[in-house]
């Protein structure tokens, strides 16, 4: 068996955090809805799978600690314990040493039991006070003693048309076909791993073709002991009983020949009832669907930043597309060694075609939703609300927005820092709130949206805000020179290395370090950060990062004669404009453009470079913040799809590139970061 489990174990770190993260998601939720029954029950039913999961991997302190709180989960379910903030908290702790459990593991460290015993004993003591209180799994057992086990058959509910042609034609080519129907000992607490470990057997022999229940239920374990399988091999009736029986906990197995003419018999067993209840006819397996396995390759890879989940229709797109390219590539060297330059043009302008499709996919596989970040935040607010003696809520907006996932790895730190801020210095006490007229219970909004080639991630709360004559007499003391700077740029010295105002020194912050660490960590990424704040109505921070390693169409331009890239997504229009057409009004140059004033940015100033002296000269208009400016370049080179590199942490600093692009002939290009430059026009002109 520890074989087998080596090889599961990359599978395993994934289901455990996923299945710990739904854990915290949903104790957060029953802490708000003590009485909702089926929400214990879900609650239950993770556990439950964890459960089965670990002990599975042999992972007995694991699995040890999981029962326990299985079974406090279970004295919820019954009524007899209340749910309260206390057993709340405590539940909280148990998932917290579940996933430092399963950290040590990832880094192949030896689990103890004196890791959890202070917290077993804490359950047990909970378990204790209960009155009357049975053990947590006996009830079931003798529910399902009382009633009987069902007749194991090979009746199927439904199957497609589709499976059927397919198990037809393979008869023709010599396969045989069987209905198999196996049963997993009752008490079995690893359902879900003993289904995968039979699929893995059987399909190196053969293929499965349908299954009930579906195989994404089989795989959760979220069935009572039966399934049903249609499998085609070559082996004979007697091999795939012995191949099924070889596995540990099977308490009877059925195999049968399949006959594809003959119709299910749905309407004819009561049986059917308890099968409809366990599958999902929705979801059916598709031929040669099976219980997902970790790539062999991958197989003792630990670190968690090794593989992303992809939806199995990118995969298929991708191998569609790559299939295609291949065909095209053949035509391709065929013409070439023909001297046929139509051939060679017609293949060429295919070829291109799918190479941009593939980047395209390529980025879309790539791509990580936010919320695998922001997940976790409720749950930390809700430990910080505790901590600190406060009311506050956090609500989150556009989870569902997706990143790169290298981007996505990065940005939890950062921003666990200015959460602790927002609940620390930002939002107050309640009686303080009250006084000034606020709501009890602050709130924290975290939320997320794509703006052309950039993710934009606003934090804000509706705290105290910060006061920009204490961050000026901060400053002072520690010798740095605020002179001539407007309250905003004030407010931004708290983003300075070692600056803080706090007058207590705090776990959760306030020792001089954080907020620069977190700008830092957004200028690697290749983002920029902003905030804006008000004394006693709230800050807000706003992160814009871009969609690093991705592909964007662009405008080529040069700018005294070097070429540069805009991002098109931002361009409103190109017009060609003479010196005469810019108008000077007593802040700054305008052009007049759609009934209105625009700025104009004289792009070569602002990144330094010689004025070429022309008569015409091109505007890119673009709107950024619902306000259009003009943007002057020297001549225009035309549209092109070009892959954004990060570039020199210097030339970050400048705040006036997103990053630069590799052309044709091998010279790189600057892309241009039209909104900094923009901002940067309107502080000049402000």
């Amino acid at each position: 068996m520890a074989d087998d489990n080596s090889v599961y174990r990359d599978l395993f770190f994934e289901e455990s955090d996923d299945n710990l993260q739904a854990l915290n998601d949903n104790i957060l939720e029953l802490e708000q809805e003590p009485d909702n029954i089926d929400l214990v029950n879900n609650i239950f039913r993770v556990a439950h799978t964890l459960k089965g999961m670990s002990a599975t991997m042999g992972y007995d302190v694991m699995t040890k600690l999981t029962h326990k709180m299985e079974d406090i989960f279970d004295l919820f379910k019954s009524g007899k314990l209340k749910v309260t903030s206390d057993h709340v908290s405590l539940i909280f702790k148990c998932l917290d040493k579940l996933q430092e459990l399963v950290d040590d593991l990832r880094d192949d460290k030896e689990l103890s039991e004196e890791q959890i015993t202070d917290l077993w004993n804490e359950l047990d003591q909970v378990e204790k006070g209960v009155e009357g209180n049975a053990p947590a799994a006996e009830a079931p057992k003798e529910e399902q003693a009382s009633e009987g086990p069902q007749e194991l058959t090979t009746d199927f509910e439904k199957i497609e048309e589709a499976d059927l042609d397919v198990i037809k034609k393979a008869k023709a080519e010599g396969y045989n076909a069987f209905a198999i129907a196996v049963r997993i000992d009752a008490g079995s607490l690893l359902k879900g791993p003993r289904v995968f470990l039979i699929m893995e057997k059987l399909d190196q022999e053969g293929d499965v073709i349908h299954s009930e229940p579906s195989t994404d239920i089989l795989e959760a374990g979220d069935f009572e002991t039966d399934f049903k399988l249609i499998y085609l091999t070559h082996d004979s009736k007697e091999q795939v009983e012995e191949n099924i029986n070889s596995n540990s906990e099977i308490d009877q197995v059925i195999v049968e020949d399949f006959d594809p003419e003959a119709k299910p018999k749905a309407a004819e067993a009561e049986v059917k009832e308890v099968a409809k209840k366990q599958a999902s006819p929705a979801k059916e397996a598709k031929p040669k669907a099976a219980p997902k396995k970790p790539a062999k390759k991958d197989a003792h890879h630990n670190n968690r930043n090794q593989s992303i989940r992809v939806d199995l229709t990118r995969l298929d797109n991708f191998l569609d597309l790559v299939s295609e390219l291949v065909v095209y590539r053949n035509q391709l060297e065929d013409a070439g060694k023909r001297n046929n330059a139509d051939e060679v043009r017609d293949s060429m302008e295919q070829v291109s075609r799918l190479t941009s499709e593939l980047q395209d996919l390529v980025l879309k596989i790539r791509m990580q939703q936010v919320s695998v970040v922001f997940s976790r935040f409720p749950r930390m607010i809700r430990d910080l609300a505790n901590e600190l003696n406060k009311d506050m809520e956090l609500v989150i907006i556009g989870e569902e927005t997706e990143l790169d996932k290298t981007v996505v790895s990065e940005l939890s730190e950062p921003m666990i820092h200015l959460l602790r801020n927002c609940a620390d210095h930002g939002i107050e006490q309640p009686e303080v709130r009250e006084k000034l007229g606020k709501p009890r219970k602050g709130k924290i909004t975290l939320a997320a949206y794509q703006e052309g080639n950039k993710v934009i991630i606003t934090l804000e709360d509706d705290g105290k805000g910060l006061d920009p004559e204490a961050i000026k007499a901060s400053a002072e003391r520690k010798g740095i020179n605020t002179e001539g700077m407007s309250e905003r740029e004030i407010q931004m010295l708290v983003f300075h290395p070692g600056f803080s105002t706090a007058k207590k020194i705090t776990d959760i912050s306030g020792r001089g370090v954080g907020l620069d660490a977190v700008q830092n960590k957004i200028s690697e990424l290749g983002g920029s950060l902003e905030m804006e704040s008000q004394v006693n109505v709230g800050t807000k921070v706003t992160i814009k990062l871009p969609l690093t390693l991705s592909i964007i169409q662009a405008l080529m331009i040069s700018i005294s004669n070097e070429d540069f890239a805009v991002p098109l997504d931002v361009v409103e229009r190109v017009v060609m404009i003479k010196d005469e057409d810019i108008l000077q009004t007593q802040q700054q140059e305008v052009y007049r453009f759609q009934d209105q004033l625009i700025p104009i940015v004289r792009t070569n100033r602002l990144l330094g470079m010689p004025e070429i002296e022309s008569k015409k000269k091109f505007a890119i208009i673009v709107k950024i913040n619902k306000q259009y400016y003009g943007i002057l370049a020297d001549g225009l080179i035309g549209q092109q799809e070009i892959v954004i590199k990060k570039i020199d942490q210097m030339l970050m600093n400048i705040n006036k590139y997103q990053g630069a692009t590799i052309l044709g002939n091998g010279s790189i290009a600057l892309i241009l970061d039209v909104n900094a430059i923009c901002n940067a026009q309107k502080v000049a002109n402000s």
